[in-house]
């Protein structure tokens, strides 16, 4: 496909020829082809940590007894003794907090005014306003647990309420559901029967799913004659979960593109403001009720600005979750290897570069004049700093599945993706969003498309009466190794491309993994891992 015919397809012949225009004259290109604001948005530009934050806001002064804080008191062992947890919450409550535990939780949630706060565990809460008029409370003050807490958790997150996670989806632009399932040959799955009968996949989300959003699932359904959504959506909210941002088209992408490649599914989403604290006891919540095996996640935040304790408290919820079963795919990010910015080093997503989680990085697509499989690339676009997110952690070592593939840049830690699918905007995936048929990409369309097919492979397992695929890196990277033992390759290997740092190369790599999938081999060869070669 020519450049102009992926201009084309995303913005129509009028912005590409003001497109034309605008690098005629020197002017920004993308000002030119600017999506209605009903679209979904653009990419997210990296946050600003929190010091950077905090130098650039208006001090308000001390955060008095009209601001709300909420915490969550991250519990030490999976199995705490009832006795202490109880002590814990009872010390809190008596401190002044609303504290709340369930069994089988993986933390403590408690929410109080800021002054209680500030006595409980020694800091000091200010409020801050930003340039855009936004507020925030935080301190940079070390908090100290008191015994009653320290004998039961080992840290708090949510002394801040600017720390938070961002969408990873792009601008819009359609493959279409029969191209999606041609390009990455799903449609021997669909014929066989595969429907995602039996399934369920579970999203994390941090924006509102209004009836006018519900209205644009109906109408993606009926475009493409699926079944309706009434019949497989389940929306959760709780009002411990904070305000939800409004909707911006990732909720209705990821539930859109999971429901065209599995659209027998059932769909679960945990709707949770975008504050860490808020999104763990979502997270929580999710993996406690455990109403699905496959969680698409499409959010992240600066590995290296990421704070300790929330890491911690996602680290010990998903290790439950890994425990129970539970295949978890996350998007890699959509700046490149530059999850931080372009003015730092290279870093990851969190919670993409976490090991226990199957990292989705991005790819550019090109169709066949047939509509199938011709070739891709890796997902990176200088001129606006966009593409698929891949590196090495800077704080997860490399897991043992992985060490086979290590490379030098990694140095020794975690590499980022696992696998990859379309993400580029300018060859994106056809969605409905706020009744307008539109076009969207990033690695938050990869992602579902991932556990859309995971729900297929975990079906056709079942019907064979093997185990469905639970953590999925470990059959991944033995598949990959082993590929040209299958009759068919199980992935298609992205070798041209990069993401802004890393080049892609034959077998895996920082910018594509080990690349997008054949879904007909991949769902062969991952019967004959489970039958053979895996645990």
């Amino acid at each position: 496909m020519t450049i102009c015919a992926i201009v084309k397809r995303a913005f129509g012949w009028v912005a590409l020829a003001a497109l034309l225009a605008a690098c005629s004259s020197g002017a920004p290109a993308r000002q030119s082809a600017a999506p209605p604001s009903s679209w979904p948005a653009q990419a997210h530009r990296p946050l600003p940590t929190l010091q950077q934050a905090i130098q650039a806001a208006v001090h308000l002064g001390p955060a008095g007894a009209a601001t709300t804080v909420s915490l969550n008191f991250n519990l030490t062992s999976r199995r705490p003794s009832a006795a202490l947890i109880a002590a814990a919450v009872a010390y809190l409550e008596r401190n002044g907090l609303d504290a709340r535990w369930q069994d089988g939780s993986s933390l403590i949630a408690a929410d109080g005014p800021a002054p209680a706060v500030d006595a409980l565990l020694g800091v000091e809460i200010d409020n801050y306003r930003l340039a855009d008029g936004s507020t925030f409370y935080a301190t940079l003050d070390q908090p100290g647990l008191p015994a009653a807490l320290a004998a039961v958790s080992r840290s708090v997150t949510g002394l801040d309420s600017y720390g938070r996670a961002v969408n990873f989806a792009v601008k819009p632009g359609g493959l279409g559901m029969s191209d999606v399932l041609a390009f990455y040959n799903m449609k021997p799955l669909r014929d066989r029967g595969l429907d995602g009968s039996g399934q369920t996949i579970l999203f994390p989300e941090i924006e509102t799913i209004p009836q006018r959003n519900v209205d644009d699932l109906e109408k993606f359904a009926t475009e493409f004659g699926l079944p309706p959504f009434k019949s497989v959506l389940t929306i959760k909210t709780n009002s411990s979960w904070g305000t939800p941002e409004k909707p911006e088209g990732e909720a209705v992408l990821d539930l859109e593109i999971a429901h065209e490649i599995a659209p027998k599914a059932k769909l679960v989403a945990y709707v949770a403001g975008p504050q860490f604290a808020f999104m763990d006891r979502a997270f929580d919540q999710m993996v406690s009720d455990h109403a699905g095996s496959i969680i698409s996640e499409s959010l992240g935040a600066c590995e290296p600005g990421t704070p300790t304790s929330h890491r911690s408290t996602y680290e010990n919820i998903e290790d439950r979750a890994v425990s129970q079963g539970m295949t978890h795919l996350v998007a890699s990010g959509d700046s490149g290897a530059y999850t931080c910015g372009q003015d730092n080093d290279v870093a990851g997503s969190f919670p993409a570069t976490l090991p226990t989680v199957t990292a989705v990085g991005g790819t550019s697509v090109f169709e066949s004049t047939q509509g199938s499989y011709f070739k891709e690339f890796a997902w990176g676009a200088a001129i606006d700093e966009s593409g698929g997110g891949g590196g090495p952690s800077r704080i997860y070592a490399i897991p043992d599945w992985q060490k086979p593939v290590g490379a030098a840049e990694g140095h020794g830690f975690r590499q980022v993706p696992d696998v990859a699918a379309d993400a580029d905007p300018l060859t994106g995936f056809h969605i409905v969003f706020d009744g307008r048929d539109t076009e969207i990409g990033g690695t938050s369309a990869a992602t579902p498309m991932w556990a859309g097919l995971i729900a297929l492979i975990n079906q056709d397992l079942v019907n064979k009466k093997l185990r469905e695929v639970g953590f999925a890196n470990p059959a991944i990277y033995w598949i990959g190794a082993n590929a040209a033992k299958f009759p068919s390759r199980p992935f298609h290997d992205v070798t041209a491309g990069n993401n802004l740092a890393y080049n892609a190369v034959a077998g895996w790599d920082f910018a594509t993994g080990w690349g997008s999938p054949d879904g007909d081999a991949i769902d062969s060869a991952w019967t004959t891992y489970i039958k053979d070669g895996g645990a």
